[in-house]
């Protein structure tokens, strides 16, 4: 439901917290307390023939009233009084704000060609929560007989793979198999949004009899691991390394947000040290990567290649991922940060043995004795038990409490000084799958990371296992501009 001009956008469309905004979020107005009463909406159809079908269906979400216009005249009208104004609001709160609701419509109602829809959606109130738009419209047919042979609608609420026939009547026979991919949403994977996370191109010798029983090739326990750092899933059909290791991923390949895919040499022996891979999205690769580094290059669908860059087993890249144990692992790869530089990879542990007993928050909230969950505070600092971990900070001492600090600074950047917004904070080297994501409102309602408008400044390591981080926005502070608001969200794996 898209249109340029007026609100635009995957749907569905709107505000709330039920996943009113799932395709695109709306502005609600300068004042939460008094909400814009009506949000208009356009967008185009075409129709080459509207007559070959019986009818129209138009399936309709809306949040409180609406008004439904196709080429200039009314076509629906509901829970609205006619000629109500742009200041009106509904008649009434909708109780079934997510259920579909039905509208048939005569063929008559749209032009060979190109047709336009406008919708106008009241709200019930200004301090109404949300607000609600989706739309579906299915040309639907006859059979020979005049009879309705419609069937029931489809609905996919994740990537689906459709198999079909059609069934001819008149001689009692089916077509042949056809099938068609349904991504859900889902983006072509590319420089923006796909990293590569972690690379053990080097690891360590096979040690254990589990190990052993397997391969006595160190370099099978090879992997790469990709990370989705968009906020949709991404399509990675067409991403292949074009130098390095040989790997194409299957076409309709799905990469959810925020997940990660592994690429192992062989299964087998990395089952043998590192765990089996049940509930792990993962594939195999032929070649091997280069002990002494070298050249990766992937591509996708498109011109820009999607990585491409040369690690190396010398200073000042990490010596411990050259034949230590240790993987290469990629600083805040939701900032996605250039992978060539040395300054953005960290040597991880991954040499078979187990990992440190507070790596991950589980071992960390146990060692502690913590008694409340990952979003309680134990020791009453105002900071979360799971910010605690992601901090490297004491969850049982309410003193060791190091918040975030937001200022302004002149910084020289591209020989030009100006002033930036800077955030410094404390982060645990040591956490295993745990991320701190900066993210960005105006209104203390609607939150968005947004990786490309931060950029590392400096990493002061305090210690082996912690460091003190600033990040420097991107644009500097401008005069006019709306007033801003900044946190820190922790995630972490279990």
């Amino acid at each position: 439901f898209n249109d340029a001009s007026w609100n635009s956008g995957p749907s569905q469309l709107g505000y709330g917290s039920d996943g009113e905004d799932s395709g695109t979020a709306l502005s609600f107005g300068g004042s939460a307390a008094d909400k814009f009463p009506t949000t208009y909406f356009r967008t185009t159809v075409e129709i080459p023939d509207p007559s070959v079908f019986l009818h129209f269906l138009m399936r309709v979400k809306y949040d409180d009233g609406a008004a439904i216009y196709v080429n200039g005249e009314e076509a629906v009208r509901a829970n609205l009084r006619p000629n109500a104004g742009y200041d009106d609001f509904a008649d009434s709160t909708v109780s079934d704000e997510n259920g579909w609701k039905d509208f048939v419509l005569p063929t008559t109602t749209f032009s060979a060609g190109m047709n336009t829809i406008a919708v106008e959606v009241h709200q019930g109130s200004g301090t109404s929560s949300d607000i609600r738009l989706d739309m579906l419209l299915r040309g639907e047919t006859t059979n020979q007989n005049s009879a309705d042979n419609v069937s029931e609608p489809l609905f996919f609420t994740e990537p689906t793979l459709l198999r079909s026939r059609a069934f001819e009547t008149s001689s009692g026979e089916w077509s042949a198999l056809n099938e068609a991919f349904f991504s859900i949403d889902s983006l072509p994977a590319d420089a923006i949004n796909l990293v590569i996370s972690e690379i053990h191109y080097h690891p360590a010798e096979p040690v254990t009899p589990e190990e052993l029983a397997v391969t006595g090739d160190g370099d099978d326990f090879e992997f790469l691991e990709f990370m989705n750092i968009a906020t949709r899933p991404l399509d990675l059909t067409g991403v292949r390394f074009q130098s390095g290791i040989v790997f194409k991923f299957p076409e309709h390949t799905l990469l959810p947000a925020g997940e990660r895919v592994l690429l192992v040499r062989d299964r087998a022996s990395y089952e043998a040290r590192y765990g089996v891979l049940d509930g792990t999205q993962w594939y195999e690769y032929r070649g091997r990567l280069s002990n002494d580094g070298e050249r990766l290059l992937v591509a996708g669908v498109g011109p820009v290649p999607i990585r491409d860059f040369t690690y190396n087993d010398q200073l000042p890249w990490p010596e411990a991922a050259d034949g230590g144990g240790s993987s290469l692992l990629l600083n805040r790869p939701d900032s996605n940060p250039e992978h060539g530089e040395a300054v953005n990879w960290t040597a991880k542990q991954r040499n078979g043995e187990p990992l440190d007993e507070d790596a991950t928050y589980a071992g960390w909230a146990s060692l502690h004795g913590l008694v409340g969950g990952p979003n309680e505070d134990d020791d009453g600092d105002a900071l979360c038990n799971l910010i605690e971990f992601l901090f490297g900070s004491n969850p049982s001492l309410a003193s060791d409490a190091p918040f975030p600090k937001v200022a302004i600074r002149e910084l020289a950047v591209d020989g030009a000084l100006q002033e930036f917004v800077v955030l410094t904070y404390r982060q645990n080297l040591a956490a295993e799958g745990g991320l701190l994501l900066v993210e960005m409102s105006e209104d203390l309602s609607t939150w968005a990371n947004d990786p490309a408008q931060t950029v590392e400044w400096s990493r002061v390591v305090i210690d082996e296992r912690t460091a003190t981080v600033t990040l420097r926005f991107t644009e500097p502070v401008r005069a006019g501009e709306p007033q801003r608001y900044l946190r820190l969200r922790g995630i972490s794996s279990p």
